[in-house]
């Protein structure tokens, strides 16, 4: 009984341990899954990535705490969960991210419930025969313990405010070409790239054969490099690597496509923003670009 605790408790810190890579992507699942607010969204990513860790931790160390309630709120939490998996396969179908796991192990709901459904079990035999000898203090223990530890996410991933991006600048500029599409109004996906990088060219490959299956996401590349003398030639080779003909572009000046990858908070590219306006609802690397999480946004 004491394995099976503590390997359900290293399961949950695991799972606490996956939402934070990034917490802005677990936000992401909450807000979109089950429509809430940025805000509100952000606060409840932040205590259930504490809860799940301070759950972790107390089992880890066969703490069940008074009355057993660390074995029955993790009970519940799983129920809790596998009701919004069911919900989510019948609304979004089998075939996306559930967040379970974050992005470190992408998880299906049906493979999410099968998931919770052993880990229930799991709990219901540790309720029944699981005896420790933790003692009264641990037990009154437990309280504070676990509300330290669920408060910890709130200081080490401080809430942000949404992020805006300056994108008139690319409307009153000299130095750039300027969009040929009207990106301050309405829900875009926007990738900053360079011609020379190749992460950029594996995401252009797999924004292309998106846009090829469904030609309404709205993608949009602004790009940089080359001089004026070489711009053609490599963009024709970038075009031929990638596919992306379809995609509708503009090229910035190296000053102005810096201080835009800056505002965004990257330090390099590729850069891929859902904007909704000016907003960016979600800023996400190249193994996060998920057709059918983009249809689904748009759609909203």
């Amino acid at each position: 009984m004491i394995l099976l605790s503590a390997a359900i408790g290293c399961l949950f810190l695991f799972s606490a341990y996956a939402k934070t890579e990034p917490v802005a992507y677990f936000e992401y699942t909450i807000s979109n899954q089950i429509h809430l607010s940025q805000q509100l969204a952000a606060l409840l990513a932040r205590f259930f990535i504490g809860l799940e860790a301070a759950l972790g931790l107390l089992l880890l160390l066969s703490i069940l705490g008074w009355r057993r309630w660390v074995l029955y709120s993790c009970l519940y939490l799983l129920l809790l969960f596998t009701l919004h998996l069911f919900y989510l396969l019948l609304t979004q179908g089998n075939d996306v991210n559930c967040g379970c796991m974050g992005n470190i192990v992408p998880m299906s709901p049906a493979m999410s419930i099968l998931k919770n459904a052993g880990l229930i079990v799991a709990v219901s035999v540790l309720l029944k025969w699981h005896r420790p000898q933790d003692g009264v203090v641990l037990n009154i223990a437990s309280f504070p313990v676990a509300a330290i530890i669920i408060a910890v996410p709130f200081f080490i991933y401080p809430m942000q405010r949404q992020l805006q991006m300056p994108l008139s600048k690319l409307y009153t500029t000299t130095k750039s070409e300027h969009p040929v599409t009207e990106l301050r109004h309405g829900k875009h996906i926007l990738c900053f790239m360079s011609l020379s990088c190749p992460h950029c060219r594996d995401a252009a490959k797999a924004i292309a054969a998106m846009k090829k299956d469904n030609p309404a996401l709205p993608f949009y590349f602004a790009l940089s490099g080359g001089t004026d003398s070489t711009r053609a030639e490599r963009f024709a080779e970038f075009l031929a690597a990638t596919k992306a003909q379809d995609i509708p572009y503009h090229f910035l000046a190296p000053e102005d496509f810096v201080d835009m990858v800056h505002a965004s908070g990257s330090g390099g590219v590729p850069v891929i923003l859902w904007m909704q306006d000016t907003t960016v609802v979600r800023k996400i690397d190249v193994p996060a670009l998920n057709q059918k999480e983009i249809e689904h946004w748009i759609a909203r």
